[in-house]
């Protein structure tokens, strides 16, 4: 009995079908990594506020803007050998002395490149921005009495799947203040927020 093999044109069919199938798949494959990592950030940043909550019961005021490089006009920051950002982050007094939480968790929407210094990322860089508006205002710099009231006095965001923190559009600047919408575009431009008024968002009134 001869056997038979397959043919060129069944062989092409069967790598077509293959290559179709992927390209339905790899798409959907990246928008679930990307629609994880939007819940992993939103779970993240409720935590962080939980022990911002705590944090306060003990102290009576929510913990400031630290982790950050010397600025000279800033004298309330603390600054803890970070050096260079122009962002305030999730502050290590929530982890330090008293553990209101483990560790603080990082951004996975922060790519890597636009960090420098080993240190930096590991222990700065990659944090949730964090904006204690009650010390922006006791400091008497970039204190926003509009965003004070919209926010509370505490806001923190993540990057979002733009990986932009400004979000900007064909080059061009945009907004730190955009919430996210997964309706305009698994990534589109806007960033995750939290804030002490209105969770998961930033609400203007």
């Amino acid at each position: 009995m001869k056997k038979r093999g397959f043919t060129l044109i069944e062989l092409l069919i069967v790598v077509a079908i293959i290559a179709i199938l992927a390209a339905i798949a790899v798409p959907n494959f990246l928008e679930a990594q990307v629609r994880s990592k939007v819940s992993r950030c939103r779970a993240d940043m409720r935590s962080v506020a939980t022990a911002l909550e705590s944090y306060v019961i003990d102290y009576n005021k929510y913990p400031p803007m630290s982790d950050k490089g010397p600025a000279s006009t800033w004298s309330l920051w603390q600054d803890i050998g970070a050096g260079g950002d122009d962002h305030a982050r999730t502050p290590s007094y929530l982890t330090t002395p008293q553990a209101y939480i483990t560790t603080l968790p990082f951004d996975p929407f922060i790519p890597l490149s636009t960090l420098s210094g080993a240190e930096y990322i590991i222990n700065i860089g990659k944090r949730y921005a964090y904006f204690n508006y009650v010390q922006y205002k006791e400091a008497g710099v970039y204190y926003s009495p509009t965003r004070h009231r919209d926010a509370g006095e505490w806001l923190m965001y993540g990057y979002g799947p733009d990986k932009d923190p400004f979000n900007s559009i064909n080059g061009v600047y945009q907004s730190v203040y955009l919430n996210y919408d997964p309706t305009n575009g698994t990534v589109s431009p806007g960033n995750l927020f939290r804030t002490q008024r209105v969770p998961d968002k930033y609400q203007p009134i």
